[in-house]
């Protein structure tokens, strides 16, 4: 049976999975906007519970931090890849399948290389506006993460298919047979890689000597909840 971390990991991952799908699906311009809004509303509303991580590279970087220990972040992991799933069939239903690509005039390096960056500053900012002590009780962290998928979506969509998240990738793929698996797989391994490295970053700017806020507290929504 989940538990309610692992509940709102999945519900969230799945909200976030279906919002994709079905705006991109739309072939609206403002698709990258509805994306950051959602995931905007679900960070404020499953942090206090879960911390709303809703992305395995994000675990991973705040595992690496401290604030997950490796049962939590597994369960979290597993949770998020199911939530994929299920958002990226329902949405598929709704407005159509969408499978993961790269851009037409990308090559898979470029590719690549775009997840993996903004992977990295995904969870580089989730670290700064909700581990760091200095910015505790902070009301933006939500915004600050939204905004970042969003800009993202505008900046390297076109050329990565705009994931920066291994359950999106994973659930989009899945949900529409399997196509693209092996890009979607190389995507999650960007991703992850990129949630590595920014939390080896994080600790060369985070303060010194001083340990993240504890979980519960406004500024520390992305660590377990003890």
């Amino acid at each position: 049976m989940l538990g309610p971390k692992s509940t709102t990991e999945l519900l969230g991952t799945a909200i976030l999975v279906f919002t994709i799908q079905v705006a991109v699906s739309s072939g609206s311009d403002l698709a990258p906007l509805a994306i950051g809004g959602i995931l905007i509303s679900i960070v404020y509303a499953g942090g206090p519970i879960s911390g709303a991580h809703y992305n395995p590279a994000i675990s991973l970087a705040v595992a690496l931090g401290g604030g997950l220990e490796k049962k939590e972040t597994l369960a979290y992991m597993l949770s998020q890849v199911v939530g994929g799933i299920l958002g990226g069939l329902l949405g598929g239903v709704v407005g159509g399948f969408n499978a993961l690509a790269a851009g037409e005039d990308a090559s898979t390096l470029q590719a690549l290389l775009a997840e993996l960056i903004l992977a990295f500053i995904l969870c580089f900012v989730v670290l700064c506006v909700a581990t760091n002590p200095d910015a505790k009780d902070n009301h933006y962290y939500g915004l600050a993460i939204g905004l970042v998928v969003a800009a993202g979506a505008v900046a390297v969509g076109p050329v990565s298919g705009g994931a920066f998240n291994p359950a999106v990738a994973l659930g989009l793929s899945l949900s529409d047979g399997f196509a693209n698996l092996l890009y979607v797989i190389l995507v999650a391994v960007a991703n992850l890689l990129g949630g590595a490295v920014a939390a080896g970053c994080f600790k060369l700017v985070a303060p010194a000597g001083e340990e993240a806020p504890a979980a519960g507290e406004a500024a520390s929504l992305y660590q377990s909840v003890k």
